[in-house]
């Protein structure tokens, strides 16, 4: 089992999450966690909402790719 950690840019709260697939995307599994994050286009990469890092869109990485390309990073939400 892989844990996420997620940080609130606002906030300054951390939070560790517990994910069973590392090939389910981000949005997916921040939805699925009950962490707010903005999506109009549901996941299509259109609406741009979905940042995290100042730059990643969470329904264009998958958690696998995240891990690997970021490691111990945890998501960072800036409005959380």
């Amino acid at each position: 089992m892989l844990v996420i950690r997620l940080k609130g840019l606002a906030s300054g709260q951390e939070w560790e999450l517990k994910a069973q697939s590392q090939d389910e995307n981000l949005l997916d599994f921040l939805k699925s966690k009950n962490i707010p994050i903005a999506s109009s286009c549901n996941g299509e990469g259109v609406c741009k909402k979905c940042v995290i890092q100042n730059e990643i869109l969470t329904c264009q990485i998958s958690i696998k790719e995240f891990i690997v390309t970021y490691p111990n990073q945890a998501v960072e939400v800036s409005y959380l």
